[in-house]
């Protein structure tokens, strides 16, 4: 039989197709929601919903007519619809699919990053199983109501017509129908007006108006959103953003709440800095040129349009959100040992943990998530699921301190892993409790831990094609080699760490070099921009490890869809810390890891274990299989530490450890999973550690951020008097420029206004944390405060409060589209001081998604 029998059923399907995918993604759309509805508003508005979709409808049936042979025109609006349609099916079974696996929708106005993007692609086609069963199903059921669907949507489409053409012949003659919606015999409904057709249009009429006018008076939040058709809100999937730079930056606006911070006027009369080296490195242009000259002469159209006293540039000086404890002292013991010079620092080392939780730096009992992990066993096996579970991550107890007790309260034996901490008891550096990212999107944490700055509250990295406003620790160490005379790196055998007549180390005048190394590819979203951005000149990634011209090619298999397990850097990093050992280099290596990103595969070699029972409905695989890269990863830190020692650099480097943010599994939360658009707080505890085997071991807790790295890094620095004169002038300068606080001194989580008034203001400590993929919402706490508040950045999603004191695993915090309605029961619930934070949490929230934009010159059209 020719395929051509089989074309008069195609437009019916397409049509159904349409129709069942449209109104099923709106189905979903609107469950996601409903919880924060209020009943009686969504009863009387819901009618609207559909409004947009029957239009759609409408549009589809119009032009999916079987196109007649002679009937060009047909034929086009048959494929303009059968196009449409496809679309729709597609993005349906995305939606369905995407929902399967994480329990979120997708964010359509982020998705043109993904689209464009190679290696994102390869993100998206994991999902591709569950994405094309639910195309399946969608097919299927349109194929089922393919046939009613044309014909009852025709025929309806018909009556409407000849009801209003009825009317229309009753007051001007005589009406024939021209053509049908449907093969179906010519026959209208409407000879003549007679009474029965006179109401059903007044019926119809009525409906219509009623309907127009609840669509008018509806709250545009949230209804405008849910009631958005899916081939509507594809269109913004090819919204086209451009971003710049140049041109005038808007003057900044005055800070929402009290504060007695103004913005610090140009002033004529601007001088270089001594200490900012003649060939200015790169990240320093705000020191090198009159910032007055910048606004006015140099540039008219920012003298034109600025308006501001700053000209529109970050200013610490003018930052209201900024804290500083520099004038405090630093903790005892380490200023004890910082005054007996037993503290050296020529290398630091940060490395990055991919989706490292702090509830798994180490793992320990009495977590939300232990408690989630331990339901999944039987009574009878929750010993032995806890002993083999406090043993996942021995090599984090040792870096951290914690040590963890098993099942019978006995610490758990260390002597089987990939290193043993040759420190003293009571020694070890820092160790933060409390910190949260910045960023649940990795990159833009990124930017928080390597140059100190708030990420730009917009989707994916377009931080990279913009300049970044503070200088980053590479750039920080090229300015250092820049205000030094060379010095010629020399073959010797290592020389004793401390001059005994200066007190001071010879690596003082030796050069920073500074490496970038991953296992995974720096292609995706523009990552490989961003690190040149970040200064740095060296770097190892995928394409390193592929290259037949390397040193060292990888030797195992790619274990995810970005790339190689870390253990392929293993030689690289060996011969870099024998290079700062024995070529008189001081080091500063970035290394980010990446087997505890989805989908946690680890090599072939490594023997996984089962941590998870067969208790609840809920499937186990996704976290069994997180907690064994988790323990592949902790084993990997052993094997760098141990390279350390074995170099010989380990008593003088610090090691700097950070999680770039969580991981959500339905262990925390049965509604969302994973990262993207998921404020659940499980994706923002992260661990943070300074560790340095001469200092004393001290345990912090603090609700900082990554914005303390760089500021702790560089105090560190000028304490233990690893600098030489000319660079602790550098980082005295630029340490009080940046936004965080130094760790190293006990951490402010709120400062008054004016100390000397006994009704002072108090200035919180606004924490910042943008939600994956970083610009349509975030979450905003402050610091020695349990209150936590998700705020829409876009208008298509809710406000959610929760109080972490009471309900630290987030298992019930309350959603409201409304502010003023979800003020009011955290009122009810928490009290007047819980609704005041609230309130105040969205006016700073709002100001600073405003006021970053600002800061970057970010523009968008």
């Amino acid at each position: 039989m020719s395929i051509f029998a089989y074309l008069p059923a195609l437009p019916p399907f397409l049509f159904s197709a349409l129709v069942v995918s449209g109104l099923a993604s709106k189905i979903l759309h609107i469950a996601l929601h409903i919880r924060s509805l209020p009943f009686l508003h969504f009863v009387l508005y819901s009618p609207t919903l559909i409004l947009p979709d029957l239009f759609i409808i409408t549009c589809g049936r119009v032009l999916l007519q079987f196109p007649a042979p002679e009937s060009r025109w047909q034929w086009l609006s048959t494929c303009v619809g059968g196009f449409f349609s496809l679309v729709t099916w597609g993005a349906a079974a995305i939606q369905f699919g995407f929902f399967l696996q994480t329990g979120a929708e997708v964010d359509w106005t982020a998705s043109n990053s993904f689209l464009s993007d190679p290696a994102a692609m390869k993100i998206l086609l994991t999902g591709i199983w569950t994405v094309s069963a639910a195309g399946i199903v969608l097919g299927l059921l349109a194929w089922l109501l393919h046939s009613k669907l044309y014909n009852w949507t025709g025929h309806g489409l018909e009556a409407i017509r000849d009801m209003m053409l009825g009317v229309y012949s009753a007051c001007r003659g005589g009406y024939h129908a021209r053509y049908t919606l449907i093969t179906a015999p010519n026959k209208s409904w409407i000879n003549s007006l007679d009474i029965r057709s006179a109401r059903r249009t007044a019926l119809l009429v009525s409906a219509g108006l009623s309907l127009l006018f609840i669509e008018i008076v509806r709250p545009a939040v949230p209804y405008d959103h849910l009631s958005t058709a899916l081939p509507l809100s594809l269109l913004d999937a090819f919204t086209k953003k451009t971003i710049t730079v140049e041109g005038c930056r808007n003057p900044a606006k005055a800070f929402p709440i009290w504060t007695n911070v103004n913005p610090v006027p140009l002033k004529e009369g601007w001088s270089r800095p001594s200490w900012l080296p003649q060939d200015t490195p790169d990240g320093f242009s705000r020191w090198d040129v009159d910032p007055y000259k910048r606004a006015s002469e140099d540039n008219p159209s920012w003298y034109l349009c600025s308006g501001g006293d700053d000209g529109g540039f970050f200013n610490p000086k003018s930052d209201p959100l900024k804290i500083s404890n520099l004038g405090d002292g630093i903790y005892e013991p380490l200023k004890k040992a910082f005054e007996e010079h037993s503290v050296a620092i020529d290398n630091v080392i940060l490395l990055t943990l991919e989706s490292g939780r702090k509830e798994m730096f180490p793992m320990q009992q009495g977590t939300p998530l232990f408690d989630g992990l331990l339901a999944s066993h039987s009574e009878e096996d929750r010993n032995d699921a806890i002993d083999r579970l406090v043993a996942s991550t021995r090599i984090a107890q040792m870096l951290t301190g914690e040590h963890v007790k098993d099942s019978q309260g006995k610490l758990v034996d260390l002597a089987n892993s990939t290193w043993r901490d040759p420190t003293e008891a009571g020694m070890g550096g820092l160790n933060v409790q409390g910190a949260i990212t910045g960023s649940t999107l990795t990159f833009k944490s990124i930017i928080g831990s390597h140059c100190g700055v708030n990420p730009l509250p917009v989707d994916m990295l377009e931080e990279s094609g913009l300049e970044i406003y503070q200088p980053c620790l590479p750039q920080l160490f090229d300015a250092f080699n820049k205000a030094k005379s060379p010095v010629q790196p020399r073959q010797s055998e290592k020389v004793e760490r401390r001059d005994a007549a200066s007190n001071q180390s010879e690596a003082v005048e030796y050069p920073w070099k500074s490496v970038f190394m991953q296992s995974i590819t720096d292609d995706y979203d523009r990552q490989n921009v961003l690190n040149d951005h970040m200064g740095f000149k060296h770097q190892v990634v995928k394409s390193t490890l592929q290259n037949p011209h390397s040193k060292y090619r990888a030797k195992g298999e790619e274990i995810n869809y970005f790339g190689y397990a870390e253990t392929e850097l293993k030689p690289y990093i060996r011969d870099l810390f024998q290079e700062a050992a024995i070529n008189k280099t001081r080091l500063f290596l970035s290394h980010v890891t990446s087997t505890t990103h989805h989908p946690w595969g680890t090599p072939e070699h490594f023997k996984k274990v089962s941590y998870m029972g067969d208790e609840g409905t809920i499937n186990h695989d996704p976290m069994n299989n997180y907690i064994n890269a988790a323990r592949f990863v902790d084993n990997w830190l052993g094997e760098i530490m141990t390279m350390l020692d074995e170099s010989g650099l380990a008593n003088n480097t610090l090691v700097v450890i950070v999680g770039d943010h969580g991981q959500a599994f339905a262990e925390d939360n049965k509604d969302l999973t994973g990262t993207y658009n998921n404020p659940h707080i499980s994706n923002f505890r992260v661990p943070l550690v300074f560790r340095h085997p001469q200092m004393p071991r001290i345990h912090i807790s603090a609700n900082a951020t990554s914005l303390s790295i760089i500021p702790t890094i560089l105090d560190m620095l000028i304490q233990s008097e690893s600098l030489d004169k000319q660079d602790s002038a550098i980082a005295s300068a630029v340490l009080p420029e940046y936004q965080g606080q130094s760790l190293i001194r006990p951490f402010r989580t709120s400062i008054l206004e004016n100390e000397d008034a006994e009704d002072g203001n108090k200035k919180l400590a606004w924490n910042f944390g943008l939600i994956n993929a970083g610009g349509a919402k975030m979450s905003v706490t402050a610091a020695g405060t349990p209150y936590r508040l998700i705020l829409p950045i876009k208008e298509d999603s809710e406000y959610v409060f929760s109080h972490l004191g009471t309900d630290p695993g987030e298992l019930s915090p309350m959603k409201s589209w409304s502010l003023s309605r979800l003020a009011d029961t955290v009122k009810t619930k928490f009290g007047s001081e819980a609704a005041a934070w609230l309130e105040d949490a969205e006016k700073v929230g709002k100001w600073y998604v405003n006021d970053q934009r600002r800061i970057w010159g970010y523009r968008e059209a």
